[in-house]
């Protein structure tokens, strides 16, 4: 295995981890995605969160979930 700097401390690993989204190498402490503020996996949610087609419109018109069940 290569040696490589880590993407994001560019500390040199002996043994790096390459994201399965962005694919740069990172150092044990920053492999998740997360640690390393992975640009790829923000993409990737929004894409699968604008699939849900989520309404966020706080219920408007709709009414209370008590005038929903007793028609007050």
């Amino acid at each position: 295995m290569i040696s490589e700097n880590c993407a994001y401390c560019g500390d040199m690993t002996d043994m790096p981890f390459h994201c399965s989204y962005c694919k740069d190498p990172f150092c044990s402490e920053h492999r998740l995605p997360e640690e390393h503020r992975c640009v790829k996996l923000r993409q990737i949610r929004s894409e699968r969160f604008g699939q849900r087609k989520v309404i966020r419109d706080g219920n408007k018109g709709k009414g209370s979930i008590f005038k929903r069940f007793f028609g007050k």
